[in-house]
């Protein structure tokens, strides 16, 4: 099986491979795809690996990275269907403090052992997905051919079919994350390196303009806590159930504040409840419509009792 690795790395930023297609992809071939987390920097605070810790920002590693691709055959208007098979994450990435209880910070996370883990001993099993999958666009309408589209359902069990734009597609992928919360309510899951073992073939294709996900299997726990937010509009909802959410997180797992905001903002499913809003008063605006969310975190969700150590 053949893999795309990270490295070499390009030798600076006038290295003249870059931006050049790393490969042809034939229909029905099984690769390895090594993509890049977040940003392209080793995120240890001074070679340090603790959860929580502030990530230093340090000189860009030159990593190459997840495409593009071409694969034999395609055509434009041809669909394509990945089959995503498996994800391995590195051993640490990070993930950013926000929302109701705003900081903007971007916080290291070790993974270990199947396990994400956050201040002060919470660990939380990783759930691998892939942040951006596109094939190349005529055009600047990114959800028509993919693109950062951060849905939790393009992950390990999935198949995403995409329709193609140019010749051979142009495959590329990035942005995978070892836990996002649906929703990615702080802008960032836990970004971090990743090798993707998929499988590029023909798709049937759909009747749409933009992908389509296919999931063909269960890959975590139904065991959840759910909380819930009314607002006029999404942000008002979501901000309510948040702050609901870090309280409860607060209650059943004897912490404080901040960490709960941690967890919540990056593991948090934000699931849409009343949607239509606006939509079901046929033209007369009312200042009283509204839409409500829930939160939901899993009960896979737990305290060591012991701090993680490198």
């Amino acid at each position: 099986m053949r893999r795309f690795t990270r490295t070499p790395t390009y030798t600076g930023p006038d290295d003249p491979e870059r931006g050049q297609v790393r490969g042809t992809l034939a229909l029905g071939e099984t690769v390895v795809i090594e993509t890049v987390g977040g940003h392209d920097q080793h995120y240890e605070l001074q070679g340090e690996l603790r959860p929580g810790l502030v990530m230093e920002v340090k000189t860009p590693r030159g990593s190459r990275p997840g495409g593009p691709f071409l694969i034999e055959g395609v055509e434009p208007g041809d669909w394509v269907a990945v089959e995503i098979l498996e994800i391995e994450v590195g051993p640490y990435g990070f993930y950013r403090n926000g929302g109701p209880h705003w900081g903007s910070i971007r916080l290291l996370a070790p993974v270990r052992d199947g396990l994400v883990h956050f201040p002060p001993d919470f660990v939380v099993p990783v759930r691998p997905m892939i942040g951006v999958i596109q094939l190349e666009s005529v055009a600047p309408y990114h959800i028509d051919h993919g693109g950062n589209m951060d849905f939790n359902s393009i992950q390990p069990g999935s198949t995403v079919h995409l329709r193609a734009q140019k010749p051979g597609g142009l495959l590329s992928l990035g942005d995978v994350h070892a836990r996002m919360g649906d929703g990615e309510l702080t802008g960032t899951g836990v970004e971090i390196d990743s090798a993707i073992t998929l499988k590029v073939d023909r798709s049937p294709g759909f009747p749409t303009s933009s992908p389509v996900v296919e999931k063909t299997r269960i890959v975590e726990s139904a065991e959840e806590w759910l909380t819930s937010g009314r607002g006029a509009n999404w942000e008002e909802a979501v901000q309510i159930a948040w702050s609901e959410m870090v309280a409860l997180v607060c209650d059943r797992y004897d912490t404080t504040a901040e960490h709960a905001n941690l967890i919540v903002g990056t593991i948090g499913d934000a699931r849409p409840g009343y949607a239509a809003g606006q939509m079901n008063l046929r033209g007369a605006p009312s200042p009283d419509a509204y839409v409500t969310c829930q939160i939901a975190i899993t009960k896979e969700l737990r305290r060591t009792g012991k701090p993680f150590r490198a």
